[in-house]
């Protein structure tokens, strides 16, 4: 095998290794430069007040009309 031949190899190799590097150090700073605050304990989801229950009363005008 020629020397010149396997240098190359081991540049581009060597260079593949090395982007490799670079591009795992910026997605982890992106991932840690946008990571979303903590959510607040018990969840996000808003307390909804019950819908008021229908009388009896109105549920029969509400048939008979």
């Amino acid at each position: 095998m020629n020397t010149q031949l396997l240098t190359g190899i081991l540049l581009a190799l060597a260079a593949l290794v090395g982007l490799a590097i670079v591009l795992a150090v910026a997605l982890q700073a992106t991932a840690s430069a946008t990571k979303p605050g903590q959510t607040p304990h018990g969840g996000t989801r808003r307390e909804e007040s019950p819908l008021p229950q229908p009388d009896a009363d109105d549920a029969r005008e509400l048939v008979l009309l």
